[in-house]
């Protein structure tokens, strides 16, 4: 790759925009990112206008035609800045994160030096400073899905994943949706996020199709950025809506890249809805 990689900055707002605000403020001078864009999800508050303060030379602000969920809106950010401005890296990070600039620096970095991976990021922390359990994850299969529904299952599916400090760059199958940073080739020649999920599985399906042909995916360990967790997901969504959400996108991932037949896909719905019925009759007692 060009020693002088053209990096963009995707950052997706709905009806968050203080948080959103909160890391323009902190990146907006980075001299290793040369474009930000902001997508404004279609926010039902005044997100857009509070934002378009913030437009300068280097930070755009776009809105998407309609609020097609996380893929959609990304999608239409990364479309921008490589359709626009010829962009060779586009990082995607949630409202919610905090990072030095030496995490991009040292990506960037990487990208440069090491051609085997196509997805980099870094460590994920808390607000704490504490590494977050399990800050990879493998693809998941049919079997792992349909366990996840239920407690036990749960606990038998339970694996920790432990960040190896003794590789510089770990190879990884799912890079966590809060940050990342991929080759506009790479994302181009994968048909970029499929926006038919609204909500959750964006990460594993991007995994997927990104293992299907052939690339790979790194954490650099020696760097980090911290996530406060889903703040916009929280404000929008109760709990059990979430979930919902959340089996709708798992069942769309099993149908259409696990190839499960009609058989296992109908017993994933009828896992999903004893599921939900537990999570209603927990949360009616926690009230």
């Amino acid at each position: 790759m060009s020693d002088n990689l053209k990096t963009g900055f995707v950052i997706l707002n709905y009806n968050d925009y203080k948080t959103t605000i909160k890391l323009v403020e902190s990146i907006k001078n980075y001299k290793s990112i040369d474009l930000i864009v902001i997508v404004d999800n279609c926010s039902t508050d005044n997100s857009y206008e509070k934002l378009h303060e913030y437009v300068n030379n280097n930070v755009i602000l776009i809105k998407s035609d309609k609020n097609g969920g996380y893929a959609y809106g990304n999608n239409f950010g990364i479309h921008h800045l490589i359709e626009n401005y010829n962009c060779d890296i586009v990082f995607i990070s949630n409202p919610d994160v905090e990072f030095e600039e030496n995490l991009v620096v040292e990506i960037k970095k990487q990208f440069k030096n090491n051609s085997k991976y196509s997805v980099l990021s870094g460590v994920m922390l808390d607000i704490n400073g504490n590494v977050v359990k399990n800050p990879y994850w493998n693809i998941p299969s049919y079997k792992y899905d349909l366990l996840d529904y239920f407690f036990i299952g749960r606990r038998i599916n339970k694996k920790e994943f432990i960040v190896d400090y003794t590789q510089e760059i770990m190879e990884v199958e799912v890079i966590p949706g809060s940050f990342l940073a991929i080759k506009s080739d790479v994302i181009r020649d994968i048909g970029y996020y499929d926006e038919n999920t609204f909500l959750y599985c964006e990460e594993r399906i991007l995994a997927k199709k990104l293992k299907n042909k052939g690339y790979k995916s790194g954490l650099i360990t020696g760097i980090s950025y911290k996530h406060m967790h889903s703040i916009s997901i929280k404000k929008t969504f109760k709990k059990v809506d979430t979930i919902k959400i959340f089996y709708d996108s798992k069942l769309y991932y099993n149908k259409e890249y696990n190839k499960v037949g009609k058989f296992r896909e109908n017993i994933l719905k009828i896992a999903a809805k004893i599921s939900l019925l537990e999570y209603k009759v927990l949360e009616k007692i926690c009230k």
